[in-house]
């Protein structure tokens, strides 16, 4: 069994990207996303569509109180991912700014593949 991580910026919009590299996963692959709008809701509509294994891990955001403590749980989903990755494929955004970059680094200390998208 393989663990995929697919995560992305949402200001993408090429929905059929993901939808294309879901489909052509080796059969038994588990998909993993973390939740947030965009290619990582699009990857666990595409594993619905085909029936893959899907995991998705949200932040917790309970009691959180500042931008600065929200920003530090969402890293902390995001090692939650890349810790579960065998492999990783990252839609990244023109600006290469945000969380998706914060994942691919996290991949790359791991020293996981990652396909840049």
């Amino acid at each position: 069994m393989k663990y995929v991580a697919i995560v992305g910026s949402r200001r993408r919009t090429d929905r059929e990207t993901v939808d294309r590299l879901v489909a052509e996963l080796p059969e038994g692959s588990v998909i993993i996303s973390g939740g947030a709008p965009g290619p990582d809701r699009w990857a666990e509509e595409a594993a619905r569509k085909y029936g893959r294994e899907m995991r998705v891990i949200h932040p917790d955001l309970e009691e959180v109180r500042s931008q600065g403590q929200r920003t530090r749980r969402y890293h902390v989903r995001n090692q939650r991912i890349v810790d579960l990755a065998d492999e990783m494929f990252a839609l990244v955004a023109p600006n290469r700014r945000g969380g998706t970059e914060d994942a691919i680094r996290r991949a790359r200390r791991k020293g996981i593949p990652i396909a840049l998208l």
